[in-house]
């Protein structure tokens, strides 16, 4: 309906992504046969109209949906300065985002146990992934909104601001959480040094950050090497 032409495509299990052009501009459109994304996808659409297309927090705007589809808007991201990200989380914390309503699918549940069970033929991580749990928990930094997911592939920079998508794990954490799972997955030190330091102005309690930085980067590398989909999985 909206003349638009399939760029690429690639599947996930039972989701599917497309890359589109059109005449009215870059199109993204992804579904899923599976019965548990339905909610996600009705959740995802619903934040992008609340979150919008304007300030430095933005969302691309969905142009259609149906149950288990959505047909949105392509960020075409570029070389943006890091501390938009910053900009945008700022934004998010000060923001009431509603959570996607957990069904405790026995799925869910079987992911944790292939997670565990990756971690355990690594027992010096998992003994960290322990320690990082109980500082993400003890942390003294206030409650905010946070995604939960924030990094470069949910964070498309353009247009002098941060469009964030895929809002699934949305809810309540320390500040700076989101920031510093980002600054685990930079890969410029430069880029790491300025996020980091921004971060420690916005929160304003530079321990209690570090420990949170620490606690992100052992999660953020657990989650690399034992995540149940092997397109997520990184071994590198």
């Amino acid at each position: 309906a909206r003349g638009g032409r399939l760029e690429r495509s690639w599947r996930e299990e039972a989701r599917a992504y497309l890359v589109l052009d059109s005449p009215e501009g870059p199109l993204f459109a992804r579904y899923s046969t599976a019965p548990e994304d339905r909610a996600a996808i009705r959740h995802e659409a619903e934040v992008r109209a609340l979150v919008g297309e304007c300030g430095p927090l933005r969302s691309p705007k969905v142009h259609a949906q149906g149950e288990g589809w959505l047909l949105e808007r392509r960020i075409v991201f570029r070389e943006e300065p890091v501390e938009l990200v910053v900009a945008a989380a700022a934004e998010l914390a000060s923001r009431s985002i509603p959570p996607l309503p957990r069904s405790g699918e026995g799925g869910s549940r079987l992911d944790r146990l292939a997670r565990r069970l990756r971690l355990l033929s690594r027992p010096a991580l998992a003994r960290e992934v322990v320690r990082a749990r109980r500082l993400l928990a003890a942390s003294t930094l206030p409650e905010v909104t946070v995604h939960g997911d924030f990094h470069p592939r949910n964070v498309l920079l353009a247009d002098g601001a941060a469009w964030v998508v895929d809002w699934e794990l949305t809810g309540r954490g320390p500040a700076g959480l989101d920031l510093m799972r980002y600054w685990a997955t930079l890969s410029s030190t430069s880029e790491r040094d300025r996020l980091y330091e921004a971060t420690a102005e916005l929160v304003g309690d530079e321990r209690a950050l570090a420990e949170l930085r620490y606690a992100l980067s052992v999660v953020t590398a657990a989650d690399k090497l034992s995540h149940p989909r092997r397109l997520n999985r990184d071994p590198d």
